[in-house]
């Protein structure tokens, strides 16, 4: 995601940056070896972070007196589970992010110069954000494997298992099985990038369409608006349905491990596992981020139609054209991000009552500690 990056270049990144995670789906051509093996590595990397994530549980039963470790290892736990949940979430919404994901391809070759302008606005407003925290995210996890191996330093990753691991080539295994399950959580972190990509597409597709409207001249054309619109509804709409399940995992995450973090800080434990917990903290507070934000966009340029239709000289049409365009200003109702009973709509104002009640937790958690 360079300055000068391209749409087509940044589904291009995207797509490698989750590549491990086996969650982009297939072309809906494929044929059914190809669609078999991508079944096959889809249910190897879930069974591969649980072959981890059980050894960790077991040193952290076997440990439970030992602070530090029980920290790591938790902050490890937390990663691993949420990498097994998303790759159950997107397995089983495959199709629907097939048909998104196409779509978008599609689109991204046959969009015209009127369009790429507004896309490379886009691509320009988020594109250091997203690709700083691809980065920081692979680089991270690259001192935090690899350390060990290249520096004299001492083992990062406290899994306990039930056999003999003191043979040079059981070391060997067991450590490039770790960098190996790293690497696959590591891609799931970027998830948050893939999510935000077609939540993006989705609003800039929102905003060409509502400088299509205002070019509009009579009732033919303003129809084929509606269409479109209508359309790109139930687009919005699959795409919503393909992360909203992932949002509400983080979300309980976010709740749980800030209140964690806040008895943390205010007891006398380590600062490396208060520093665990607060990068922990920090890192699914900005995942979230990656969602609200597009999110709270795709809201705003959903109601832009009715916006553009208002702006239109609407008094200097027909009699039967000012109806059709009061009908489109009337009809509108935005497209949110929302779970039903517990999340409104996911937007940046959500986000900030999300960080603010834990906030004023962690203030409460200090003055009762004190």
């Amino acid at each position: 995601m360079l300055r000068q990056v391209t749409l087509e270049k940044t589904i291009d990144i995207v797509r490698l940056s989750v590549a491990l995670t086996f969650c982009w789906p297939l072309p809906s051509h494929s044929s059914r070896k190809k669609l078999l093996i991508y079944k096959v590595l889809q249910m190897y990397s879930i069974i591969n972070v649980s072959l981890l994530l059980l050894p960790l549980l077991y040193a952290m039963y076997l440990k439970s007196e030992d602070v530090e470790i029980i920290t790591v290892s938790l902050a490890l736990t937390v990663l691993m589970i949420q990498s097994i949940v998303q790759a159950v979430l997107c397995s089983s919404k495959h199709d629907i992010l097939q048909r998104v994901v196409e779509e978008m391809c599609t689109c991204a070759k046959e969009i015209q110069e009127h369009e790429r302008e507004i896309f490379d606005v886009y691509l320009a407003r988020c594109n250091f954000i997203y690709a700083s925290y691809i980065i920081v995210a692979y680089v991270a996890a690259f001192f935090y494997l690899c350390g060990p191996v290249v520096f004299p330093v001492g083992n990062v990753i406290h899994a306990e298992h039930p056999f003999d691991t003191n043979r040079t080539l059981m070391r060997v295994v067991i450590r490039a099985h770790q960098i190996l399950t790293g690497y696959q959580c590591c891609s799931h972190l970027c998830l948050c990038v893939f999510g935000g990509l077609l939540i993006w597409f989705t609003a800039a597709r929102f905003e060409c369409l509502a400088v299509e409207l205002q070019n509009n001249t009579n009732v033919r054309t303003l129809i084929a608006c509606i269409k479109k619109q209508l359309r790109l509804k139930r687009y919005a709409e699959d795409v919503i349905t393909c992360f909203r399940f992932t949002v509400l995992f983080v979300v309980v995450l976010c709740s749980f491990l800030m209140t964690l973090c806040a008895v943390i800080m205010v007891t006398n434990t380590l600062v490396t596992v208060k520093m665990m917990l607060l990068l922990l903290n920090v890192y699914f507070l900005m995942y979230l981020y990656m969602y609200a934000w597009p999110a709270d966009n795709m809201k705003d340029m959903s109601l832009s139609l009715s916006t553009s239709a208002y702006g239109l000289t609407w008094y200097e049409q027909t009699l039967g054209m000012q109806k059709n365009l009061l009908y489109v200003m009337m009809y509108q109702k935005p497209v949110t991000l929302s779970i039903k009973c517990v999340i409104k709509e996911l937007s940046l104002h959500y986000y900030c009552t999300v960080r603010l009640p834990n906030v004023e937790r962690f203030a409460a958690m200090r003055t009762i500690f004190q």
